[in-house]
């Protein structure tokens, strides 16, 4: 019975035994699942090896507790991504050229896309490039690519053109998205200028933004035009001489009505028309031509009347008794004068009603010699003798 009992005992110890390694087994087991680090991130972009938890990819301590990598940015990052959609490239973003990837992109998991250490493209962007970030604040118009996103237009990387722009900046950029204005450029007859000029479009906008309308980069769209048209210009299309604009209007006080609202694009197209002088609307290109009131720029403001009564007392001041002298120069015959024969549309100084002191015919730039009376006044240009009008008192002209 003894050594029964001394049995039985052994092989409860052996037991005990057993199950104490188990369960210690099974502690030691538990406690490194429990410390093993669970590397999935909870952001919305997680860099997919430190997803995988795999530290030895990128860092030579196993458990990614030191800075030291298995190899120097950008060579690490060009295990994976595919260095050569990069190569070739005539300008290169100068993060990129010192090889500093993590300035812009964390490596390990971000709430932005693309894993940006910042939330957005251009939050990025203007945390290096100040002077974008004063231009967003102090600007009130900026250009819509560029308030959605600065790669909309450069590319982050590397690019062939200047400032990694996406094509060549100075107009084919724009017209990339301004598709209607790279038609309407390619079809007018009349052409600005200022689109052969060196920085086309950026002649007079403002890539970024501006506090003006259209990004334009003067504060108003006369100034913007007299920032060229400060001397003298030949024009593209027949090489005519325009006059120094800043300096007649200067010097010339009585100012057109758009050049007083400071708005010269009232009348021309600033990228060009089918028009004599980039016209918004037809002007006959010649001294003469056969009126139609339909197809005159003058009446989208003026009122036709003026010509086409042949007696008046109300529709125009320039008549004698009530012969409308309008209607006798303009649209009495076929060959009417236009106009520009009589007025400038720019400004005068010592005329009423804009009325030039010399008109060009031809090479001939004549004067008009008008006096002005209380009720009419005369004139004796190259074309005729000085004839006389009298509103209340008609005069009677011999010649």
């Amino acid at each position: 019975m003894k050594r029964n009992y001394i049995f039985k005992t052994l092989i409860f110890l052996s037991t005990i035994f057993f199950f104490a390694t188990v369960v210690q087994a099974g502690s030691s087991v538990a406690k490194k699942i429990e410390f093993e680090p669970n590397l999935k991130a909870d952001k919305k972009v997680v860099h997919p090896p430190y997803e995988w938890g795999d530290c030895t990819l990128c860092h030579v301590d196993p458990k990614g507790q030191t800075d030291e990598l298995v190899m120097d940015t950008p060579g690490l990052c060009y295990q994976c991504h595919d260095k050569t959609q990069k190569e070739g490239k005539k300008f290169i973003h100068g993060p990129v050229v010192a090889g500093a990837c993590t300035a812009c992109h964390n490596p390990h998991e971000s709430e932005n896309s693309t894993l940006l250490v910042e939330p957005s493209i251009n939050a990025l962007c203007t945390s290096c490039h100040e002077a974008k970030h004063t231009m967003f604040t102090e600007n009130s118009n900026i250009h819509p690519p560029v308030a959605d996103s600065c790669v909309n237009c450069h590319d982050p990387h590397t690019e062939d053109h200047k400032y990694q722009l996406k094509a060549e900046p100075k107009m084919d950029l724009c017209l990339l998205c301004h598709v209607d204005k790279k038609e309407h450029i390619a079809q007018v007859s009349d052409k600005h200028g200022a689109l052969n000029r060196p920085n086309k479009c950026q002649e007079c906008h403002d890539p970024h933004g501006t506090n003006t309308e259209r990004m334009i980069k003067s504060d108003n769209v006369k100034n913007m035009c007299l920032s060229c048209h400060n001397e003298k210009l030949k024009t593209d299309e027949d090489g005519y001489e325009l006059d120094d604009l800043a300096k007649h209007l200067n010097a010339n006080k009585d100012h057109h009505g758009p050049i007083l609202w400071n708005d010269c694009a009232a009348c021309h197209n600033p990228h060009g028309s089918d028009n004599h002088r980039m016209l918004k609307e037809p002007f006959p290109r010649t001294f003469y031509a056969k009126f139609d009131k339909d197809n005159l720029l003058c009446f989208k403001c003026h009122e036709s009347d003026r010509i086409t009564e042949p007696t008046t007392t109300t529709a125009t001041g320039f008549r004698n008794g009530d012969k409308n002298i309008h209607w006798v120069h303009v649209a009495k015959d076929e060959k009417g004068r236009t106009c520009r024969a009589c007025h400038d549309f720019h400004a005068t100084e010592k005329n009423p009603k804009h009325l030039r002191d010399k008109t060009k015919f031809g090479k001939i730039n004549f004067p008009l010699r008008f006096i002005a009376t209380e009720d009419g006044g005369s004139c004796a240009p190259a074309c005729h003798a000085r004839r006389h009008y009298d509103r209340v008192t008609p005069k009677i002209n011999l010649k």
